[in-house]
């Protein structure tokens, strides 16, 4: 909202003076493997017992045929593995599960399907799995012949649309690195052309299919699982519009809030995003987490690499700065600033100090929330009924 000239948003103004940022808050990261493959009698370990906990932490499911590249993905996205080490990788012949809570808006689970495994199987429950998915990962391989992977996502976009309509259907085409600009274009094009001209001979026109270019070997494969994870962000929309405010406001011309973990950016301003600008984003979050694993811990090996302290400036010799602050312990404010619009610093940094302040509080509004519906569950447990009303059996 504009008011005398200032910006106000969630009780701050954007400024001309400096001021004292607020201390950040975060939230653990941690991360599990199932076993084995779900079944009817499996519901208390996958966690669909409690009604809520799919409205906290959607899950997110990797599918696709053997060979795709599925754990490959999984591992350099959110282990930091290198490419080349994911050619040493076993093929997956069970069901992984891992949560990854990395931060207070990255807060979800994945799930690693083995391409063998026939999830529509008698013995397995499908419903249950699709019941509470955010969002279903197809992965396709395109330097392979792709008709056998184009039915297994038809069978399984189908019956998973039947269970959950709300589902957000992603395909990545995978290993192109190994095609050409023209290739990729013809193979996107015909992979996008029949699966959609499937679903229209099923007469299910309104199920929308997303579809992304991705390789291990390049910065495709974050940029496609970011848009997947922004789709799960209910705070979204008020992200983008902070950073369109903070951006205005300080003369940037581009910035991203990143997971330093995953190097996910979970939201950025309405410019258009440009490839070779997040790749250099990227880059330099692993420069700044690089040296402050060398220069930035105690003697003792004690600290962190990544604190309330970290900042760095990069200048490029294209009159360009690259400019990050952190947020919270897990995200991180990756700015593209002008020379002469970084000379007026001391604004940018008291505009940012006001849009840290802003994303702290749309932090403690989410997790009261959060809370809320933790606290709602438990009572709906003791009283013995489900979130409709209707009696639950205890078995």
């Amino acid at each position: 909202m504009v008011k005398d000239g200032y910006i106000v948003s969630c009780g701050e103004k954007f400024a001309k003076e400096e001021k004292a940022p607020p201390h950040p808050t975060s939230l653990p990261f941690q991360s599990e493997s199932c076993p084995s493959p779900p079944t009817k009698d499996m519901e208390h370990f996958l966690d669909f017992s409690d009604p809520f906990s799919t409205e906290v932490k959607p899950r997110i499911l990797l599918m696709g045929l053997r060979r795709s590249g599925k754990s490959s993905i999984q591992k350099v996205v959110f282990h930091k593995m290198s490419p080349s080490e994911t050619l040493f990788l076993e093929s997956t012949n069970k069901i992984c599960r891992e949560d990854v809570s990395n931060s207070s808006f990255v807060n979800f689970q994945i799930w690693d399907f083995p391409g063998q495994i026939d999830f529509f199987d008698p013995t397995f429950d499908y419903e249950m799995i699709f019941r509470g998915t955010g969002a279903l990962i197809f992965v396709i391989d395109s330097q392979d012949d792709y008709m056998e992977a184009l039915a297994r996502l038809h069978l399984t976009v189908t019956r998973a649309y039947k269970v959950n309509t709300d589902i957000n259907f992603e395909v990545f085409i995978h290993k192109v690195d190994g095609l050409s600009d023209d290739h990729k274009i013809e193979t996107q094009r015909d992979i996008h052309q029949r699966a959609n001209d499937d679903l229209a001979d099923a007469g299910l026109e309104k199920i929308h299919l997303s579809f992304y270019l991705t390789s291990i070997y390049d910065h495709s494969i974050f940029e496609a699982f970011s848009k997947v994870v922004q789709k799960l962000i209910p705070q979204l929309p008020t992200l983008e519009n902070l950073l369109n405010i903070f951006i205005s406001n300080s003369g940037i011309e581009k910035a991203f809030l990143f997971d330093v973990v995953s190097k996910i950016y979970i939201a950025t301003d309405s410019t258009p995003v440009d490839m070779q600008t997040y790749e250099l984003c990227c880059d330099m979050i692993d420069v700044v987490i690089d040296i402050s694993c060398i220069y930035g811990l105690k003697e003792d090996g004690a600290g962190a690499p990544y604190d309330k302290e970290s900042t760095a400036i990069i200048k490029l010799n294209n009159t360009t700065v690259l400019y990050l602050k952190e947020v919270t312990k897990f995200l991180a404010l990756v700015c593209f600033v002008r020379e002469e619009s970084f000379e007026r610093k001391g604004l940018i940094d008291y505009n940012f100090h006001c849009f840290r302040k802003a994303i702290h509080e749309v932090f403690e509004v989410r997790m009261k929330m959060v809370k809320s519906r933790k606290a709602q569950s438990r009572l709906q447990k003791k009283k013995g009924t489900t979130p409709n009303g209707t009696p639950r059996v205890l078995l």
